[in-house]
């Protein structure tokens, strides 16, 4: 069980890095610096030179034991990660992802998040793809260990446009991670919602392939949904701050015993 305390004031950031904030190694080719925090550290990674006019890389989150760091969404309290890009070079964008998370007890609270080493994979397009690119990064996350401390860290990397990257098979392997998008039309082959009149709450009946595992879902503030296991299916509860609420477009990232997906649905 952990005891759960935020603390944002500017000596928690310089306990977070470390004190000072510091690369513990020299820029390789294909990977920035790492940045130690508290319990965790950061860098970007490159899987090497540019494929169909992008390049892929990815942010790196290294986790002690018993830390742990959050999705996307990470629920009803947890802060998740957040990326600055802005500082880059000849970057015209860049499309994070997330593989798909775990439930985790944090402290009597249910997040969203991970408990281990996590890569994001990142897609970047250059403005100009015949110009060198620089990927400068402001990444703050939260590593929540007995308790929980923001962290930042502050990353560069000129990615590289030839060479084998030691980095490509974990960047790949994050990117299977990744749930696929579905449409609406195939998400109806897929699993079903329906209103529980009782309560207000939704069951969400999975449809196959495979058997389903979890299911993580998102909603635009303020609203928020919780996703519970019920029987063979999953309840959803969609509240509006602390009110239940009666209709909203949601995300549902599905993990399975073979893959996972996310596709729209509409509560209401």
């Amino acid at each position: 069980m952990r005891s759960k305390f935020f603390l944002f004031a500017p000596l928690a950031v310089m306990l977070a890095q470390g004190f000072p904030a510091a690369s513990l190694a020299e820029n390789t080719v294909f990977a920035s610096g790492t940045v130690k925090g508290t319990a965790s550290s950061a860098r970007l990674l490159s899987a090497g030179p540019p494929q169909g006019g992008a390049y892929r890389a990815a942010v790196e989150i290294a986790l002690a034991p018993e830390t742990i760091t959050y999705w996307r969404q990470p629920g009803e309290a947890g802060s998740a990660p957040a990326f600055d890009f802005s500082r880059s070079v000849n970057v015209a964008k860049v499309e994070p992802s997330f593989p798909a998370p775990k439930h985790i007890d944090e402290a009597g609270t249910t997040v969203a998040g991970y408990d281990a080493r996590v890569v994001l994979p990142l897609k970047v397009t250059p403005r100009d793809p015949n110009a060198p690119v620089t990927l400068n990064l402001v990444l703050d996350y939260a590593s929540c260990g007995k308790i929980c401390l923001p962290a930042r860290a502050d990353l560069s990397l000129e990615l590289p446009r030839d060479g084998a990257s030691p980095h490509a098979a974990a960047i790949a392997e994050a990117e299977r991670s990744v749930p696929r998008k579905l449409s609406a039309a195939e998400a109806k082959k897929r699993f079903t919602v329906s209103r529980n009149s009782a309560d207000g709450s939704w069951r969400l009946r999975y449809l196959g392939p495979g058997k389903a595992k979890d299911v993580f879902a998102e909603a635009p503030e303020p609203f928020f949904i919780e996703s519970t296991r019920a029987g063979e299916g999953f309840e959803l509860k969609l509240f509006s701050g602390s009110q239940t609420a009666k209709a909203a477009d949601a995300t549902l990232t599905i993990v399975t015993d073979a893959d996972a997906f996310e596709a729209p649905a509409r509560l209401e």
